[in-house]
C-alpha cells in the first residue's frame, strides 16, 4: 500500500494538484514552536510562531505572508539591517 501511495503522490505532484491538509493546532514546549493550519474560503493559512503563510485554496500556490499580532510571535534578533543596500554601496562586516 505504501508504494501505491507514493506513486499516487508522485502523479498528483506531476499534475500540479494541491495537497490536502486538515485544520490542526500543534504546540511543542521543548522547541517553543506553535504550528497552526486553518482552511478558509479562499486560502489555506499555515502559521508558525505567529508568521502566517497564505496559500491559494484551489491551486496551492503561495499568495503572501503576514504576522498574527495575537499570537506569541517573537522575532529573532537580526544581525544587521533588514533594508536592502543601495546599489554600489560598500559592504560593512563586523
Amino acid at each position: 500500500m505504501s508504494i501505491l501511495r507514493q506513486w499516487l503522490g508522485w502523479l498528483l505532484n506531476k499534475l500540479g494538484l494541491p495537497g490536502f491538509v486538515a485544520d490542526t493546532d500543534y504546540r511543542s514546549q521543548q522547541l517553543h514552536a506553535h504550528v497552526r493550519v486553518r482552511r478558509k474560503q479562499l486560502f489555506t493559512i499555515v502559521s508558525v510562531n505567529g508568521l502566517d503563510v497564505y496559500f491559494r485554496r484551489l491551486t496551492g500556490r503561495l499568495d503572501g505572508v503576514g504576522l498574527d499580532p495575537t499570537d506569541d510571535y517573537r522575532p529573532a534578533r537580526a544581525r544587521g539591517s533588514a533594508r536592502p543596500r543601495e546599489r554600489d554601496a560598500p559592504v560593512h562586516r563586523q
